[in-house]
């Protein structure tokens, strides 16, 4: 069996990233195409569907030593797309497993043969579709264009959510790109570039802890006030036009401000559905409702704080009033409309 290859993504490293478009809160002094190395200076465990670790950034990667102050470095995130190392999209299409050098060199011919235009026409109609007779080259694709589409979708809903930067969501630092590597000793033509190079996004950092641990992490008497907090986040960002489908207490960080206090911070948007223009408001509310974003983050915290007071991790039977309790609001409550066809929209 092939050795996988080996993760460029360890405690230590050093990457180059060359910026795509810069955030419009972004500290960083940067412009469009410019250059930037990050330092891995963390590995946020396990690896999802994306790849994320803390790096240590220059704030301005241009200026001289002696013509201005030394400024310290700034710890952010980068989230990287990576489709040889996307634990969880790989093990959606089993048994896939791990890349490995014979992948890589499958899928670079693949692309060299010009399979890819077909695959991409099959993927923008169905990109939900998978199938279990692709082989191992078509598997790479997929997971190419997948990242790709979960990246793209990330830092759109960024830019949605500009007024929630830096107080319900992080701030959004940059769209970059990770380079191209040689595949196989040869290098990759300009025209399959896209398909092999990884994109990412520098974000803030936000220190805390998550969501679903919070009654681990917290006394109870904190609990009330970090649901509230959770649930009143919620509504701020859904009804922005789209839906997230991936709404979970997990990814959620809260973070300690100031004695007893907390912050709340929604921190993954890669698998949004954004509404079509010809949805009426009944019919994008009805789905909005079917995906139940607030739903599954309060009974996500009703079942954690139930399980806590329970005995043995069983639900809570008492008598007496748990510390919070959930209530939905049914504020997306459209018509109620069978086998609704979600439309995909990107403006």
């Amino acid at each position: 069996m092939a050795e996988p290859l080996q993760s460029p993504y360890f405690k230590g490293n050093t990457l180059t990233l060359s910026v795509r478009r810069v955030g419009k809160k972004s500290p960083l002094q940067l412009h469009d195409g410019d250059e930037v190395q990050a330092r891995i200076v963390d590995v946020i465990e396990p690896a999802t569907l994306s790849v994320v670790v803390i790096v240590e950034v220059d704030p301005d990667p241009k200026q001289g030593d002696q013509m201005s102050r030394p400024t310290s470095p700034l710890k952010m995130v980068l989230k990287v797309f990576d489709r040889r190392f996307s634990v969880q999209l790989r093990e959606e299409l089993k048994p896939t497993g791990p890349s490995t050098l014979v992948t890589e060199e499958e899928y670079l011919g693949f692309l060299q043969q010009g399979s890819m235009a077909d695959f991409v026409a099959s993927y923008n109609r169905e990109y939900k579709v998978t199938s279990n007779d692709w082989d191992s080259p078509m598997q790479e694709a997929y997971f190419s264009l997948t990242c790709a589409r979960m990246k793209e979708t990330e830092a759109r809903i960024y830019d949605y959510l500009i007024d929630l930067q830096g107080v319900h969501i992080p701030t959004f630092y940059a769209d970059v790109q990770i380079a191209s590597q040689p595949v196989a000793g040869e290098q990759v033509h300009e025209n399959f570039a896209k398909y092999i190079d990884v994109g990412a996004i520098l974000i803030e950092y936000i220190p805390g802890f998550l969501l679903s641990t919070m009654v681990t992490e917290t006394p109870e008497s904190a609990w009330p006030g970090i649901c509230d907090r959770a649930i009143k986040v919620v509504h701020k960002i859904i009804g922005h036009h789209f839906v997230n489908t991936d709404m979970q207490t997990r990814n959620v960080i809260v973070r300690p401000d100031g004695e007893g206090d907390y912050r709340v911070f929604y921190i993954d948007f890669g698998l949004c559905d954004f509404r079509d223009p010809l949805d009426s408001d009944e019919v994008w509310m009805e789905y909005s409702y079917q995906n139940a974003e607030e739903n599954r983050i309060g009974w996500s915290l009703a079942n954690a704080i139930s399980r806590a007071k329970g005995k043995k991790g069983k639900r809570y039977k008492g008598k007496l009033p748990l510390p919070w309790e959930f209530t939905p609001s049914n504020r997306f409550r459209g018509q109620d409309i069978e086998g609704y066809p979600k439309h995909i929209w990107y403006p």
